[in-house]
Parts: structure tokens; C-alpha cells; sequence
């Protein structure tokens, strides 16, 4: 029987292309899989940040915000590029077609999911986006409903409740005006971005080599931004201000040194950890581990100065994390049993 499972095991490799892992192996590997979830989040956290100071350096950008947004996401991938052909050179003969077809479609998602967040990132504050971005986790919920036709739970209904609640904390501020600002609902829309590449990641990443997609969901997610940014200079009559600005503003040594961490953190390091190592742990748990990441990202705000402790802010982020762990939870524990021998 042993054997037959074996060989089982082994078709199946040889038929996705995926790496061969032993299963007693696989669950060992788990925690430490878990771990650097959890470093990856801290690169995350850094991003809000140093995007927050990358938009208040670009203010002059002559195409606005979502140029100077779109500018950003671009020069970071071809750093981020021209590091790996440099450092690691086999990496892009690696990825099979397989490999490239899940990573255009996990691209696709990310790439809008950080379009929305770095734009939204020009008119909000980094905590705020933290808090907003990780909906995302309570998104997932209901795409695998629409998805897969899998039940809502009432934890699922309650999480989204206190969830939404604390949204509209964060969002609406009666002491300006009654209504969420363009950047919070510009956030608000990449984690709907988010939730379908967390799902998408999750159902196909087992099926390749997942260290195998970090070079194709980097380009993917990064190179078409780029090309956007040239475009619209262009429609705008702005091609050659847009250039000299960007000429410009990379000779300020504290916009450098953002860009440069922001492509080592965020670009490289997460996204190879992302990619890595999410598929090789339930979704519900990978989901509670990133439920760190506005809590890192919020508190490396307030340190840097871009926020300040307020009961708005404290009560909101609280709320929306209470209804993220209400959901994740659950259906992590479950998971935890279902490991038991027996």
C-alpha cells in the first residue's frame, strides 16, 4: 500500500511539474513555513512607509499621483530584475510554462492590487492602509463562495460585520466630512485585488514549484505598471517632463535609498517568501499570519511619524482584526485537528 502511495505521489509530480516533498517532511516544515510568513509581513509593513515617503517626494510628478504611483511600482521591478539576473541568473530559466501561466494570472491580481494600494498610499496615511488592505482576509471568505460554492459560516457573517464596522471608523471622519476619502476607497478596492490572489495562490500554487514563481509574479506585477506610467505621460503630453522628473527625483539620496529598500524588502524578499513558502501552509493559517502585517505596518507608522495614536485609529484596526481572526480562527483550528493522529 505504502508503495502504491508512493508511486501515486510520484505520477503526480511528474505530471504538475511540482517538487517532490515527503509528506512527514511537508508537516515539519510547516512551522518554519509559518515563520517566514511572518518575516514577510515585516517587509510589508516597511512598504507602507516608504511608499507613504516615496508620494510626498513625488508631489511635483507631472502625470499626478497615479503616474508618480505607477512610475514607482515600475522602477522598483526593474531593480528588482536586474538584481536577480545579476545574483541569481539560473532563476529565469527555471520557470516552466506551467509555472508562467499561474504566475500571469496571480500577476494580474497583485499588479492591481498594488496599483489601488500605492495610489490610495498619496491621499491616506500608512496605518490606515495597513488596516484596509488586510479586508483582504475577510474577502477570501466570500470568493471561495462565489468560487467553490463552500457554505458561510455565521463566524464568517460576524467577522465581516465588525469588520465593515471598523472600515467605516477608519474611513469616515465626521470631524472633516461624512464620507470615505479617494484613498481610503482606492485601498479598500486592492483588497478585493488581494483576496483573489491570496484564493488564487492557494488553489494553484501546489500545483508548480512555488519558489519557481517569484521572478514571474515580480515582472508580471511590476513591468506592465511601467508601461502604463510611459503611456499616459505620453497621452498626456507629458513624456519629457515625465522623464526629466524622474531624473530628477532619483538624484535625491533619501528617495534612492527608499526606492532601493522598498525593491530589496517588499519586491524581492517578500514576494520570494510569499511564493515560497504560503503554499506549503493552510490558507486559514497563512491568512491569520498576515492579519501582523497592519499591526507592524501601523506601529512602524507612528514611530516614523506618519501617524499618531488616536481612539479612531486603535478602535477601527481593532475591530477589523477581531473580525479577521472571528473568520481565520476557526477555520485554523479545524485545520489543527484535522492534523492530529487518528
Amino acid at each position: 500500500m505504502i508503495r502504491k502511495e508512493s508511486e501515486r505521489e510520484r505520477d503526480l509530480v511528474e505530471e504538475t511539474g511540482a517538487p517532490a516533498v515527503d509528506t512527514a517532511l511537508g508537516r515539519q516544515s510547516q512551522p518554519f513555513a509559518a515563520a517566514m510568513l511572518v518575516v514577510a509581513c515585516l517587509c510589508w509593513a516597511a512598504f507602507f512607509s516608504l511608499c507613504k515617503n516615496w508620494q510626498q517626494a513625488a508631489h511635483a510628478c507631472p502625470g499626478g499621483e497615479l503616474v508618480a504611483s505607477l512610475t514607482l511600482l515600475g522602477v522598483r521591478t526593474l531593480i528588482a530584475l536586474a538584481a536577480f539576473a545579476v545574483l541569481k541568473p539560473r532563476l529565469f530559466l527555471k520557470p516552466s510554462r506551467r509555472v508562467i501561466a499561474v504566475g500571469l494570472l496571480l500577476g494580474t491580481f497583485n499588479c492591481l492590487g498594488n496599483i489601488f494600494q500605492v495610489w490610495g498610499l498619496a491621499s491616506t496615511s500608512p496605518a490606515l492602509s495597513g488596516f484596509f488592505t488586510s479586508l483582504a482576509s475577510l474577502w477570501v471568505p466570500i470568493f471561495t463562495f462565489l468560487w467553490l460554492r463552500q457554505p458561510l459560516t455565521r463566524a464568517t457573517g460576524a467577522g465581516m460585520a465588525l469588520g465593515v464596522t471598523g472600515l467605516a471608523i477608519l474611513g469616515i471622519n465626521p470631524d472633516q466630512s461624512w464620507g470615505m476619502g479617494f484613498g481610503d476607497g482606492l485601498t479598500v478596492l486592492s483588497s478585493f485585488a488581494f483576496a483573489l490572489f491570496i484564493l488564487s495562490l492557494d488553489r494553484l500554487g501546489r500545483s508548480v514549484n512555488s519558489s519557481h514563481l517569484t521572478l514571474v509574479l515580480i515582472a508580471v506585477t511590476g513591468l506592465p505598471t511601467l508601461l502604463l506610467a510611459v503611456g499616459l505621460a505620453a497621452w498626456q503630453g507629458n513624456l519629457v517632463a515625465w522623464l526629466t522628473w524622474l531624473m530628477e527625483i532619483l538624484r535625491q539620496p533619501a528617495v534612492v535609498r527608499d526606492v532601493l529598500l522598498l525593491t530589496l524588502l517588499s519586491t524581492m524578499l517578500a514576494t520570494h517568501l510569499m511564493s515560497t513558502y504560503q503554499p506549503r501552509v493552510p490558507a486559514s493559517r497563512a491568512a491569520l499570519i498576515y492579519l501582523l502585517e497592519p499591526v507592524f505596518a501601523a506601529a512602524l507608522s507612528i514611530v516614523v511619524g506618519h501617524d499618531c495614536v488616536t481612539g479612531r485609529l486603535l478602535l477601527g484596526g481593532a475591530l477589523i482584526l477581531s473580525g479577521n481572526a472571528l473568520v481565520e480562527i476557526p477555520l485554523w483550528l479545524r485545520d489543527l485537528r484535522g492534523r492530529r493522529p487518528g
